[in-house]
């Protein structure tokens, strides 16, 4: 079971000891890189690698770079292949940490836009669209 942040947060606020900490919650970290959580997404998604270039819109050398751990792609580029694996807002926000950037956040208008956008299960080009029509940038 996932733990929320807080409550680990909370858990190793009132710990005393780090060891008995860290073995007992080895399950809750990030302990893997950008490329393998995509790898993952993707399998459980039955996507192959092509499946994500056409889908995120990125050019096709470069989304393979990313897929191999070579790139570490700017935050809009990765809320590109977050469509392009159909995550959810958990899935995506995992992704944009691992990939060093900052989650989703519903205070900031753009990003709640892109919240409601996966929550929607609107399209890569449908988000675009709505992010344009209401004075923001768009994803590529």
């Amino acid at each position: 079971m996932n733990k929320r942040t807080e409550e680990l947060m909370n858990e190793l606020k009132a710990c005393t000891k780090i060891r008995s900490f860290v073995e007992e919650n080895a399950q809750q970290f990030l302990d893997c890189t950008l490329a393998e959580y995509i790898a993952r997404l993707m399998k459980e998604k039955e996507l192959k690698k092509i499946d994500v270039v056409k889908r995120s819109r990125l050019s096709e050398v470069y989304t393979y770079q990313i897929l191999a751990g070579m790139k570490n792609p700017d935050r809009d580029k990765l809320i590109c292949i977050v469509f392009a694996l159909d995550s959810d807002l958990k899935q995506t926000n995992r992704l944009l940490k691992l990939g060093g950037k900052s989650e989703l956040y519903a205070k900031n208008r753009r990003d709640s836009i892109i919240i409601f956008a996966l929550e929607k299960n609107l399209s890569l080009e449908d988000t675009n669209d709505l992010l344009y029509e209401l004075g923001q940038d768009i994803l590529f």
